[in-house]
């Protein structure tokens, strides 16, 4: 528990029986994760040796959630969350089953784990914002930042379990069987959720399903728009997110070329980001990071990842890698922790669907770009050349969007001087 943190804040959160029901449901599918991902990259990486298939691999997940990023926030608005949460975690199952089946019988098949990411892809694009705006539904707002740090950190506990436990996993039980507790742990995160119940006078009123589907997709891009500190960091995100996805894709090739180590090595440096992760989200409520929003996203993934970023990139080492990923995480959790927060707090209820659907689409839609560019790239000058160009690119992309003054607090009105922990007061767009 960080510093600062009154003793009871946590443990009122935990007392919340429909709350807790979706953490845990989310526990064991992370854990499963975690593991399934290092498995599926060493899968692909071991068999092929190339850098292109470990950014085809990452591509099929990303194209997904691309394809279905506002279809998905749409469906989040129009139908009932729980049950869009349920029906994700048990094709995201079939999907990793297949892989599981194939893997065993035929061996590695390219098209097949592609396939099968691209099914996880899409139906975890499904599930995140459906989760995402149903947790406000669970708690009370002033307990919103906290549940928040809570779902993360924990969440992130488990991805340091996973990552840290994978690269021995690969040889002792093998790298499938970690593709076969991930199915698993789907099943059981859709079992929990069967029997969660969300409190009627909280619940979001669909959609109505007599208006025009593209009109409700429409009016998602439109508020967007309108409110220009969520606008800005979505754009800022798309920078952000593209020098993230390029270092953490290509990190089994830094560990094994330039840091000259095994499956540990690149275990170890996904288990720091984990740790770090968790350790940043639960910060967001003690500093009241939710009063300068804007601040604690461009600030931290921003400017300041760049400047590891360039650490890492110019001066690799075990040691150092170890204390940059640990970095990046830190920053990364304290900064998406603080723009969920104030994103479930302001953006209107009946809306959350679809702007978790769009800012995902116009944050993650260059991920392609930096999985297969950073794989040619690579190719052509090395995994230490492209490090060092892309964590140039971070640090000069952050310190731009330093400049736009709406980004800084998002619009917040406690900025005025409501209390941003006891308001849910819409933003006010223009």
């Amino acid at each position: 528990m960080p510093t600062g943190a009154p003793p009871g804040r946590y443990r009122v959160l935990l007392g919340n029986r429909p709350y807790l029901r979706v953490l845990s449901a989310g526990l064991g599918s992370v854990m499963g994760s975690s593991i399934s991902t290092v498995c599926l990259v060493w899968i692909v990486y071991e068999g092929t040796r190339s850098a292109l298939d470990v950014g085809a691999l990452a591509t099929s997940f990303v194209v997904a959630s691309i394809a279905f990023s506002v279809f998905g926030g749409t469906w989040v608005d129009r139908f009932d969350r729980r049950r869009l949460m349920i029906g994700a975690d048990l094709a995201r199952a079939a999907a990793l089953t297949v892989v599981v089946v194939t893997l065993l019988l035929g061996g590695l098949n390219l098209p097949v784990l592609f396939a099968a990411n691209f099914v996880v892809g899409a139906f975890t694009t499904v599930f995140s914002p459906a989760e995402q705006s149903l947790l406000p539904a669970l708690v009370p707002p002033a307990q919103i930042p906290d549940a928040n740090g809570l779902v993360s950190s924990s969440r992130s506990a488990l991805r340091f379990v996973g990552a840290s436990i994978a690269g021995g996993f690969i040889v002792t039980v093998g790298a499938t069987a970690g593709v076969a507790l991930n199915a698993l742990t789907f099943l059981v995160s859709a079992a929990l959720l069967v029997g969660l119940s969300v409190p009627e006078t909280r619940r979001a009123r669909p959609a109505a399903r007599s208006r025009s589907y593209l009109k409700d997709v429409r009016d998602g891009f439109g508020w967007l728009w309108k409110a220009r500190g969520f606008f800005q960091l979505t754009v800022s995100a798309t920078f952000f997110n593209f020098c993230s996805s390029l270092i953490g894709t290509f990190a089994v090739v830094f560990a094994t070329l330039v840091l000259h180590g095994n499956a540990l090595v690149f275990a170890f440096l996904l288990a720091a980001e984990v740790v770090g992760a968790g350790l940043g989200s639960l910060l967001v409520g003690p500093t009241h990071a939710l009063r300068r929003a804007g601040r604690a996203w461009v600030v931290p993934y921003g400017a300041a990842s760049g400047a590891v970023a360039i650490l890492l990139a110019f001066f690799p080492s075990v040691p150092l890698a170890l204390a940059a990923f640990f970095a990046f995480g830190l920053l990364a959790g304290y900064a998406g922790t603080a723009w969920l927060t104030a994103a479930q707090l302001l953006v209107p209820t009946e809306m959350q669907g679809r702007y978790f659907g769009v800012d995902n689409l116009g944050s993650i839609a260059i991920l392609p770009l930096a999985q297969i560019g950073g794989a040619l790239l690579i190719s052509g000058v090395g995994v230490g050349a492209a490090y060092q160009a892309v964590a140039v690119f971070w640090l000069l992309s952050g310190l731009a969007f330093l400049v736009p003054r709406s980004l800084w607090n998002l619009g917040y009105p406690g900025v005025g001087g409501r209390d941003p922990y006891r308001e849910a007061t819409p933003l006010e767009t223009e």
